[in-house]
Order: C-alpha cells, then sequence, then structure tokens
C-alpha cells in the first residue's frame, strides 16, 4: 500500500519508536516538510503525555490482530482532536489518527444494550434486518447488508435513494474493518518504508480504481466494513454505504462494531451457521 485517504494520519513506527512510514498530511502535526518528520521519536510529534499514555494502551494488545481506541486525544501543539486506532505486529506498531468528528459519547456500552433490547424476533433473517435498521440509526449509512463469510447474505437494511446493492458492490466479506469517506477524495501518499505487512491492515487504505468504478456505478459515495466476530473469530461482515460523503466517529464506530458481534453471536444462538 502506497497512499491513505485524507481524513487520517498514519504513522508506522519501530521497536525504537521511530517514525518509519508517514502519510504525507502528517504535516498537520508541525510546520515543516513531512519527509522532515520520518527517522525521529514518535514522542517529538505528540508530545510525552501521548506517547506515554499510548505506550501503556499499546501494552494490552497481546496478540496478533489485537488493536486498541482512544478518542478525542491532544497531539503535540495541534488544536484538532484525533480518534486514535493503533495495532500491532512484533515490535512494530500501525497508528492513525483520524481529526475527531464528533465529542465522546456518553454511554457507549448502555447504547450497546439499548439496541439489542430493541431487537424482537427469533427468525435469524428478521434479526439481522432489524439490527441492520439500528445500525443505520447509530450510523447514518442507509443501505447496509449483512453477509456470512462464505458470502450468503442473511439481511439487508435499505432506507435511502440508493438501488439494491449488487454483488460487485457488496464483493467479497472482509475480515477487517474499512472505510471509504469519499470516493472523491484525492488520495495522500506514504512516505519512507513501504514494505510492511502492517500497511496493508490500515482502515483508511486509499481505494482502487476498480473499487472507486463499482462504487460509483451504483452512486455511493461513502463505504464501510464491519467485520463480525464471536469470540474472536470472524463469522461475517457487514457493507454499509452512502450516496454521500461521510464518516461517523471513531467511537460511534466502535460502538457499531460491539453491537454487531452482539448480533452475531444473539443469531448463533438461534440456529445461525456462518
Amino acid at each position: 500500500m502506497t497512499a491513505i485517504q485524507p481524513c487520517a494520519l498514519l504513522f508506522l513506527v519501530g521497536p525504537d519508536w521511530r517514525v518509519e512510514t508517514i502519510s504525507l498530511n502528517a504535516g498537520l502535526l508541525e510546520q515543516g516538510k513531512p519527509e522532515t518528520l520520518l527517522g525521529r521519536p514518535l514522542t517529538q510529534l505528540i508530545g510525552s503525555n501521548a506517547i506515554h499514555a499510548l505506550r501503556n494502551r499499546m501494552a494490552w494488545l497481546s496478540r496478533a490482530g489485537s488493536q486498541i481506541h482512544d478518542f478525542g486525544v491532544r497531539w503535540g501543539r495541534c488544536d484538532v482532536s484525533f480518534d486514535i486506532h493503533a495495532r500491532r505486529r512484533g515490535d512494530y506498531f500501525l497508528i492513525e489518527a483520524e481529526p475527531a468528528v464528533e465529542g465522546r459519547l456518553a454511554d457507549g456500552i448502555g447504547m450497546v444494550q439499548s439496541l439489542l433490547d430493541r431487537i424482537n424476533a427469533d427468525d435469524v433473517q428478521d434479526m439481522a434486518g432489524q439490527g441492520l435498521r439500528q445500525l443505520s440509526a447509530l450510523t447514518g449509512f442507509n443501505r447496509l447488508t449483512l453477509q456470512s463469510r462464505a458470502g450468503i447474505v442473511i439481511g439487508r437494511c435499505e432506507r435511502g435513494s440508493l438501488p439494491p446493492a449488487t454483488s460487485e458492490v457488496s464483493g467479497k466479506p472482509c475480515q477487517s474493518a474499512r472505510i471509504v469517506a469519499d470516493c472523491t477524495s484525492e488520495a495522500v501518499p506514504l512516505l519512507g518504508h513501504l514494505d510492511d505487512a502492517l500497511l496493508g491492515e490500515t482502515i483508511f487504505p486509499a481505494p482502487s480504481e476498480e473499487e472507486l468504478s463499482q462504487l460509483s456505478n451504483q452512486g455511493v459515495r461513502a463505504a464501510m466494513t464491519l467485520p463480525l466476530r464471536i469470540d474472536g473469530e470472524w463469522v461475517g461482515t457487514i457493507e454499509a454505504h452512502h450516496g454521500v460523503a461521510r464518516r461517523c466517529g471513531a467511537e460511534r464506530r466502535a460502538v457499531a462494531g460491539l453491537f454487531a458481534d452482539r448480533l452475531a453471536a444473539r443469531m448463533a444462538r438461534q440456529g445461525w451457521t456462518p
């Protein structure tokens, strides 16, 4: 991967916490050219308090694929609040920081429980449909599809003016969270070391020309993927689309992801076999 979307800053840091890869828009943190930030300790860019909090959180990651979030964080001398998403592989850390689009939620766990309590169905497809309607209201995306890991569509929610999703747009189920905030945005190049598997796990990769063409043909301008997991095992995917550019907040997405996992577990208890 050589580029990301402009709605996030990206950093890949090594065992010594020096920046090995950086997105061109990371100059937001400091005046000067982004290439001058390569090789510098991350603490010089985000401040000692921020690096201390980040290192403590990263220490919680116990296995490959684990990730942490932090919301409403201030970095360095920048006046922007960031939502942080980070993951670890070995001694390397991938960190994405997106400018926050909303304030902190008052009670995310309570929100998940409230959404689950509103689902009143025993049939798996009805349960999926009701869950998708709840997710549509929570995230603001108006066309959602729930697929098993085999690619079988279990439920749909279509509230806006977009046409029904085709298999071309839904595509092969994805095991990772992905976001396309605006199909018309210009990709931001990455600088530095680019040959690393961690870079392929970013939430905000610049979409390929083929993906952009598929979305555009359906009138889609924004898309979001939420993987479904039961006890850590990937069992399916929710694809969400919208006809205008949008990116719901990172904390709201985390709540949506937790709700989706709980929904999948309830469906499995009713006999759903992913």
